[in-house]
């Protein structure tokens, strides 16, 4: 101890010695008394978290057992939904072949097609009746012969 530090110790009386332990003490079980209300909360903390750990854990594996058999079924409902789509996608494929043989013979007929719609188109209609009315007038007087002796 260096001097100016026995001179302290030796000018402490017995009366600042004892006031100094009597703090001492209260600080020390002042101390005690939050270490102790410290060490019960803990405590309760601990409790409540196991409390509350065994009511949520059955519910989490519950949902987490749920949302497995969700995620199977969209995975199933997903390859059912690529087979569709492949399915179409050959049906697509179909249809625009078929269009085309049909494009393909449009153009392959169509010149026919124009010659047979011009033929069509000229033929005289009123010619065609007028040699139709002159058939049935020259006919008629044959029919009638033909019920006098049949």
């Amino acid at each position: 101890m260096s001097e100016e530090e026995k001179k302290a110790v030796d000018n402490l009386d017995e009366k600042d010695a004892k006031e100094i332990l009597k703090e001492l003490l209260e600080f020390e079980k002042r101390e005690a008394r939050y270490q102790k209300f410290t060490s019960i909360l803990i405590f309760l903390l601990v409790v409540i978290m196991g409390v509350v750990s065994f009511m949520i854990v059955p519910v989490a594996v519950e949902t987490l057992k749920t949302a497995n058999t969700t995620i199977v079924m969209a995975q199933d409902a997903l390859s059912k939904i690529s087979a569709e789509m492949d399915n179409i996608n050959s049906m697509v494929n179909s249809i625009t072949a078929t269009s085309n043989n049909v494009n393909s013979m449009v153009e392959a007929n169509s010149q026919d097609l124009t010659n047979a719609v011009k033929d069509l188109s000229s033929i005289n209609f009123e010619g065609l009746n007028q040699a139709i009315s002159d058939l049935q007038t020259a006919v008629g007087p044959l029919a009638n012969m033909s019920r006098l002796f049949g």
